[in-house]
């Protein structure tokens, strides 16, 4: 790990022109796109040290300074690589000259994940999230937020798309979800912009070079098919947050035309509503029995057979659920 001090611009009056308008405009996102004051808000901000969460533990810093608010850094040694005690103490470094609060837990994750039975990867994203949260209420904090960008917005939406994820979950990851206070304040920010902010300002990063590891889905789609869309479409990252910008249109649209998902939806509903309405009651109602993604193929065939008036046919799906047709509509339930 590097000796040499550290000279990071400590307030928003200390950028360059130029970078400080970029935050004001991840500012101006985080208040109009995400719907968040940020007046006197704690942010927990995740912090390996890359160049994605260095940019965001600097712009919600200058922003938070800004509006009399707080960051708190948190930064969990995974001890899967061996400079990864390295990369902890960098983050601490990091945040002492800045003075800003940082916490700094270890797991070892391979450990973690054999217990679990899960694999690496999920073991790691689940040990963050969970040590996020446990700052988040520790420190009294509002949100946590997260470093991805728009790149990574790409890789989600392809990741989506081969999972035949549907619409407008296809447009890709929140970047407000308040069930887990989680706030992703970088989300149509490319990355070469953040590399450029950061080289700009003379501040250094740490690299992990798992993030190019071909074992990883997300990786092999980095690596191997961003390249060939690029090619074919440079502005192919445009294209895709204007994809993500109509699936939360979309998504505030359908949420607030489906608000009466029951274990039971009647005739009298399905008769007047159009078939997108129906499916997106269907799949609400299964929702709200738990967890266990309804697949679309079955709601299809749910929707033909109350179509067809099948009354008695009843159709399964993940988490023990079913829905049944009955004379008067269909009833959802869950078996144990």
């Amino acid at each position: 790990m590097t000796s040499v001090p550290l000279n990071i611009p400590l307030t928003l009056q200390d950028l360059p022109p130029k970078w400080a308008h970029f935050c004001l405009r991840i500012e101006k996102f985080i208040v109009e796109d995400l719907s968040i004051n940020l007046n006197k808000k704690c942010i927990v901000s995740a912090f390996s040290g890359g160049i994605d969460s260095t940019c965001l533990l600097l712009v919600l810093h200058y922003l938070s300074l800004k509006n009399s608010g707080r960051v708190i850094a948190v930064h969990l040694d995974h001890k899967l690589r061996a400079e990864s005690a390295d990369d902890a103490q960098w983050a601490q470094l990091v945040c002492d000259t800045m003075g800003v609060e940082c916490v700094v837990e270890s797991k070892d994750i391979k450990a973690f994940a054999d217990k679990c039975n899960m694999g690496i990867e999920e073991a790691g994203r689940k040990a963050r999230y969970d040590f996020f949260q446990d700052v988040l209420t520790d420190k009294s904090c509002d949100y946590i937020s997260v470093g991805h960008h728009l790149d990574d917005l790409c890789e989600d939406v392809l990741m989506r798309l081969t999972r035949g994820t549907g619409w407008p979950g296809l447009s890709g990851m929140k970047a407000n979800d308040p069930d887990r206070h989680l706030v992703r304040p970088l989300l149509l920010t490319p990355k070469d912009t953040l590399t450029e902010f950061l080289n700009d300002i003379d501040m250094p990063w740490r690299e992990d070079a798992s993030n190019s590891a071909p074992a990883w889905t997300r990786n092999r789609i980095r690596n191997d098919v961003m390249p060939l869309l690029l090619k074919e479409n440079p502005n192919f990252p445009e294209s895709i947050a204007r994809l993500w910008k109509l699936g939360k249109i979309e998504e505030q649209y359908w949420a607030a035309q489906v608000t009466d998902s029951s274990d039971t939806i009647c005739n009298t509903v399905l008769d007047q509503a159009h078939q997108a309405l129906r499916l997106r009651l269907y799949k609400s109602s299964l929702d709200n029995l738990g967890k266990g993604q309804a697949l679309a193929d079955t709601l299809f065939k749910l929707d033909r057979a109350w179509r067809m008036n099948r009354v008695g046919s009843s159709f399964q799906f993940p988490g023990n659920k079913t829905a049944t047709i009955v004379a008067h509509g269909v009833v959802f339930c869950r078996t144990h």
